[in-house]
Order: structure tokens, then C-alpha cells, then sequence
């Protein structure tokens, strides 16, 4: 098994999945330019860096794993203690691959997103966003900004704001508008086979800040945007007994009581 490991060169932890890889008998590539010709790839860091591995793998569709050195970590499920076991389930076969939706942004930026798209404002004052879906006129946003997230970045910035926590597997888009001045706007969920667009005004006609991920540009007052299901799918790996639902347990500590009982 051939393995395009993406990491962080200067990661202090990096030395133990190299370890762990060699132990096993698997070839590597460390940070490959391209993960053609491998089997799988291995992210090992945060988010961040799981990001960074899916945008440099490109339109390669081999599956990916990522096992988590940093903090919170949602798409980085596999907890660093656990690289060993989760190396032998690779081995031995005992993993399903999740086929998840990207989202593809076209008009005023370009590109392909794992999480969401936002814009955003640029300073102080709040900018509005108009909503269609599908041809189709919904709303206006009056507000900090908007997110269009994926089911996989349900967990990230959308649910900082509210937005609903989606399983991976459904396919859809949640709009979740970021500090909204109209307060009977709430987060919408949609079929991802829709096409939204947006449109974003600005006081004064300055610059709004859009995001695809975690790149960002700045976009002039009155930019476009088309968003649609990209012809790529992600393929994240998930080794046996590590459920999506399990990682929101142990991440988000629900059903452990908090309360001092002192």
C-alpha cells in the first residue's frame, strides 16, 4: 500500500506516524505535489491541514484519513493516541470510505470548498446578501455576512453560528446567515443538487471579503456568486468502530455533566 502523507515538516509528532507507517510495511511520500499513482492519503495535523492535503491531492479521488494533532478536529476524527490501531485497520481492510459533496464556487471566485463558502464584511458596517436558489428569489440577508456550508463543514464555522450539525452523509447545503440585523432570518437547509447564488451589497461601495475554505479574497461591491454541487466527491476513510457520531460525543463532551457537584 502506497500512502501521500500530508503534513506539517515541522510538526514535533511527526516522527511517531512516520514510525507507525514503517512499522507496518507501508510505503510514503511526504507532502507529494500529486497523490496519483498512491492508494490513499494520510493528513496528519488539524483541519487546517486536512484542508491543505484535499486542495494539493486536486481531482485525485483516492481516499483520505485524517488523525488529528491539534485541538478540536472534526474532519481530523482519529485521535493522535490512536495511529497505531487505526494503522492496522488500514492493513487489515477493516474501514468504509464516505463519499462527501464539495462545493463549487463560480462568479467572483473560483474554487472548490471541503466546508463553506462566506462573504463577509470588510470593517464595521454590516452589508446585505441577496439569496436565490435554483432561479428563484428568497431572501435578502442583512447581516455581518452568510455562510453556504457543506454537510461536512456543518461542524466548522456554521456551527459556530447556529447553523444546524448535519451527518456527512446527507447531501445538502446549510445558509447561515452571521450576525443577522434581521432577526427573523434563520438558517436554511437545502438540497445540494440546488444552485445558489448570491449577491452582495456594501455600504459605501467598498470591498466585501469572500472565503472558500480558509483562502480569502476581496471582492468589490455588487460581485456575484454561482454555487453548485462540484462533479468531484471527497473520500474521507473511516476506520471501524470510529462513527461520525462518536467523534461528536468525545469532541462537543456531550453527556458528560459539567456541573460542579462540589
Amino acid at each position: 500500500m502506497k500512502i501521500a502523507l500530508y503534513a506539517r515538516a515541522e510538526n514535533p509528532d511527526l516522527s511517531t506516524v512516520v514510525r507507525e507507517i514503517d512499522r507496518r510495511g507501508f510505503a510514503y511520500a511526504l507532502n507529494p505535489e500529486s497523490s496519483a499513482g498512491y492508494d490513499l492519503a494520510l493528513s496528519f495535523g488539524g483541519d487546517g491541514t486536512f484542508l491543505s492535503a484535499v486542495r494539493k491531492m486536486g481531482a485525485c479521488q483516492i481516499p483520505i484519513l485524517g488523525i488529528n494533532s491539534g485541538r478540536l478536529g472534526f474532519m481530523a476524527a482519529v485521535a493522535a493516541d490512536e495511529i497505531g490501531p487505526a494503522m492496522d485497520k488500514l492493513r487489515e481492510g477493516r474501514y468504509s470510505v464516505e463519499e462527501r459533496t464539495l462545493l463549487a464556487v463560480e462568479s467572483g471566485a473560483t474554487g472548490r470548498a471541503v466546508n463553506e463558502f462566506t462573504i463577509q464584511k470588510e470593517g464595521m458596517s454590516m452589508i446585505s446578501v441577496e439569496i436565490g436558489i435554483d432561479g428563484g428569489n428568497v431572501a435578502t440577508y442583512w447581516a455581518d455576512g452568510v455562510i453556504v456550508s457543506t454537510s461536512t463543514g456543518s461542524t466548522a464555522y456554521s456551527m459556530s453560528v447556529g447553523g444546524a450539525i448535519v451527518a456527512p452523509g446527507c447531501r445538502c447545503w446549510i445558509l447561515s446567515p452571521i450576525a443577522p440585523h434581521n432577526l427573523n432570518i434563520r438558517p436554511l437547509v437545502v438540497p445540494d443538487t440546488s444552485v445558489v447564488t448570491l449577491r452582495v451589497t456594501t455600504r459605501n461601495g467598498g470591498e466585501a471579503i469572500a472565503t472558500i475554505d480558509n483562502r480569502e479574497q476581496r471582492v468589490a461591491n455588487g460581485t456575484g456568486f454561482t454555487l453548485s454541487r462540484a462533479e468531484q466527491v471527497l473520500r474521507v476513510i473511516r476506520p471501524e468502530g470510529n462513527s461520525f457520531y462518536k467523534t461528536l460525543r468525545d469532541k462537543l463532551l456531550w453527556g458528560v455533566d459539567a456541573r460542579n457537584n462540589g
